[in-house]
């Protein structure tokens, strides 16, 4: 008896070291994972139920950003402090609105055809002109920013000239109010940039650093971001973990620089703007 229960004791103990050093093996692992990861989230909102198909955001200011979502022709000011929508702006019907720009008190969305509505006064007495892009084959657009130096937008495709992974950047002039067709970048990707294994990207929004005028680029489809020089040369990608960025639609940047990316509601019941830091 007493043998038994010996036995059973270092069978106890046993079970228990192993548990603890398998514990211990994916604790490390957690943790060197965590180091080497190219990117910490510092801050987290959860978007209320209006916002979880989130597809693009930009910046009023320090507390506030206009967000738009894929479903309709609303622009929502979400108040980043407050945690909550404090005023919604109708500027058209429903449609796939995939990204939004703000020049003053003009915000731009996007429409995936390549549409662009220019919403003047959004804020206290919007009024909606609408821009058609004059193109005879089927482009869809997901990515618009504001081009520091020209003033101007761009606006960047996710699908056209697939065959050969180019996506082609166009631009819009605020002031004529016309589209220039010659490309003003292109982003080549048929060999795959930077030694990347995954080779296709398929740009979900797109943003210029205030601080160094760098281009970052959303991927759609694989939870990455590229970063692109001055000149458009890619430099950089960073791969995020699908636990923290599942579906990345949005790409936003604050005054000081602070980089800030929206996800669409995925196998979570909402949409989110995350605050990310580079490292």
């Amino acid at each position: 008896m007493k043998s038994l229960i010996i036995g059973i004791l270092v069978a106890v103990l046993s079970l228990a070291g192993t548990l603890a050093f398998s514990f211990t093996n994916r604790l490390n692992d957690t943790i060197s994972a965590e180091k080497n990861r190219e990117y910490s989230i510092t801050r987290k909102w959860e978007m209320p139920k209006e916002l979880e198909e989130i597809s693009g955001f930009s910046f009023i200011d320090d507390d506030k950003v206009a967000c738009i979502e894929d479903e309709h022709g609303i622009i929502y000011i979400y108040n980043l402090k407050n945690e909550e929508i404090e005023k919604e702006v109708e500027f058209n019907a429903d449609d796939d609105y995939e990204a939004i720009a703000l020049i003053k008190n003009t915000a731009y969305v996007l429409e995936s055809d390549g549409i662009i509505y220019e919403v003047q006064n959004y804020l206290t007495d919007p009024k909606t002109t609408e821009y058609k892009l004059d193109i005879d084959h089927s482009v869809n657009f997901e990515g618009l920013c504001v081009d520091p130096k020209s003033g101007n937008l761009l606006m960047i495709t996710k699908e056209e000239d697939s065959k050969n992974d180019v996506k082609n950047v166009y631009s819009f002039d605020v002031k004529s109010k016309k589209f220039k067709m010659k490309h003003v970048y292109v982003l080549r990707t048929e060999k795959g940039m930077l030694d990347d294994e995954k080779k296709e990207y398929h740009p979900s929004a797109i943003n210029i650093n205030p601080l160094n005028g760098d281009f970052y680029i959303l991927d759609g489809r694989h939870p990455r971001l590229l970063i692109l020089d001055s000149k458009f040369e890619p430099s950089r990608i960073i791969d995020f973990d699908e636990g923290d960025l599942e579906q990345p639609e949005g790409l936003a940047f604050s005054k000081n620089g602070t980089l800030y990316i929206s996800n669409e509601a995925g196998s979570n019941d909402y949409g989110n703007i995350l605050q990310v830091s580079l490292k």
